[in-house]
């Protein structure tokens, strides 16, 4: 079986994890500001502020996983930096 390579996964996540925050970005713009609280009735490309609501989370939750995956790959840098800083002699 052909496995990913470490760095060519790192760099897919990466980018999923950009577009992901550039859509939370987006559609948290259009509930503040195009479809504010209060604003009843009003439809944003045929969506309400509800449906606007529920992208914005299911994409947060996406975002969410992703970084939680990318801590995991870079688990051994993050152990190294920053629990072995003790464990070096200073000469």
């Amino acid at each position: 079986m052909n496995t990913v390579r470490k760095h060519t996964q790192n760099k897919i996540i990466d980018l999923v994890s950009f577009i992901s925050m550039i859509l939370l970005i987006g559609t948290g713009v259009i509930m503040y500001w195009v479809l504010p609280p209060g604003s009843h009735g009003e439809n944003f490309l045929s969506l309400s502020r509800h449906d606007w609501g529920d992208i914005h989370f299911w994409i947060a939750v996406v975002f969410t996983v992703l970084v939680a995956y990318h801590l995991l790959l870079h688990l051994p840098w993050i152990k190294g930096s920053y629990f072995s800083f003790g464990n070096k002699s200073h000469k």
